[in-house]
């Protein structure tokens, strides 16, 4: 491990996820653009906060690439493996960590099986799955909302997308817990290792027979002659899977924690739950589930502001620190679910703009009005100063979230 002075911002701490927003409000008034090194590493990571240099960076996808094979070897081989590893390739090969024309060609056939008629034809199941999860809440008066409501609701959506069995599903969020916030090198391989044996089994199932889900789909997905090898398919389940419920997780319990915090506006939606939609980009800006997006680098040494990035740096664009500037929002630290405009960069911009937006707009649209609807007296039932958050730096987001209703 290399030795580090104390940082002039505690960004890594994990005291500071549970508020990352006081950190990134005081590097705004002083760096803005500032560059710590990585406390394992000693890697330099370039740290944005104003709205106007992360949505260019954001935009910026010929300077600040995904893939880091595309830099020096030397260089690369600071971040990633080198040496072929198919497990390894596999969970990291999605369209996340490419760049164009990989990306370009990964999305294009993802957005043939994940068309907004698509993702709107699933209102009637998400209803179905909220009111059914609503109904096993019934009488019980006190619940761990993460584990009742926000997880068991995304998860069954996507994996009933993917065709996962419903036996399959805690242990996916087993498996995602693992890879994204496991410190531990051989319980991450096993996990790994363990999804990939499983989704090969249900792409040889859709290969042998179309059941008319989105794997089915991704399977013979094709564009212009072109379609997904196996290590593509795998990587991009493993991609739908983990972003598909993770983020929506975060973002309806990040939302509700911050309307608890907020009785005068959590009062508003149970009197005028038509302001839902606006409620939800709300939530979204003012403690949104993504902290900072996957890995950027620098592909050549850039001069940015009187700042010189080198090549190979890490760039990390804060998108909860870009969704308070003032110079952006208005009283960017009130919780005000009638703001508009809110051009909040919650889920990216750019050509890695999330692809799933639509699905977890419309799955925290329906499954907080209902939730609010029957259980309009709902409180936190803990402190708020012990509730425990993940300790990542990109998904933003409680373990638990103990209520009262």
């Amino acid at each position: 491990m290399t030795t580090q002075t104390p940082l002039k911002y505690p960004v890594f701490d994990l005291k500071t996820r549970a508020n990352p927003q006081a950190v990134y409000n005081q590097m705004r008034e002083s760096d803005p653009i500032w560059c710590a090194h990585g406390p394992e590493t000693g890697n330099p990571i370039w740290f944005f906060v104003d709205y106007e240099d992360v949505v260019a960076v954001l935009k910026d996808d010929k300077r600040f690439i995904k893939d880091a094979r595309r830099l020096p070897r030397e260089i690369a081989q600071r971040y990633i493996n080198l040496d072929p590893d198919p497990v390894w390739d596999t969970i990291n090969g999605h369209m996340l960590m490419r760049d164009a024309p990989d990306h370009t060609r990964l999305r294009r056939l993802v957005h043939k099986v994940f068309t907004p008629r698509a993702i709107q034809a699933l209102l009637p199941r998400i209803e179905e799955i909220a009111d059914n999860l609503l109904d096993q809440m019934a009488g019980q008066h006190t619940a761990d909302l993460i584990n009742a409501y926000t997880f068991p609701l995304p998860i069954t959506v996507i994996a009933e997308m993917l065709g996962v069995e419903s036996e399959k599903r805690d242990k996916f969020r087993e498996w995602t817990n693992i890879l994204l916030f496991s410190p531990d090198p051989t319980q991450n391989q096993t996990a790994a290792m363990e999804f990939v044996m499983y989704v090969n089994q249900l792409i040889e199932q859709r290969e042998q027979e179309d059941t008319g889900d989105i794997l089915s789909g991704l399977v013979r997905a094709e564009e212009e002659g072109d379609s997904l090898n196996r290590q593509e398919l795998l990587s991009m389940v493993f991609l739908l899977l983990v972003a598909g419920h993770e983020t929506t997780v975060n973002l309806m319990g990040n939302g509700m924690l911050t309307l608890m915090q907020n009785p005068q506006q959590f009062e508003l939606l149970r009197q005028q739950p038509e302001w839902i939609d606006s409620a939800v980009e709300e939530m979204l800006r003012f403690n949104g589930p993504v902290e900072t997006p996957t890995m950027r680098f620098a592909l050549e040494t850039v001069e940015y502001k009187g700042h010189v990035i080198k090549q190979g740096d890490l760039i990390l664009p804060s998108l909860l620190g870009a969704n308070r500037d003032p110079k952006v929002f208005e009283h960017p630290n009130t919780f005000d679910i009638t703001r508009d405009p809110n051009p909040h960069v919650a889920f990216g911009m750019g050509v890695h703009y999330c692809v799933g937006a639509p699905l977890a707009r419309l799955e925290a649209k329906i499954a907080l009005s209902k939730l609010i609807a029957r259980y309009p007296n709902m409180a936190l039932n803990t402190a708020i100063d012990n509730l425990e958050w993940n300790g990542s730096l990109l998904i933003h987001g409680m373990k638990s979230l103990p209520i009262t209703y």
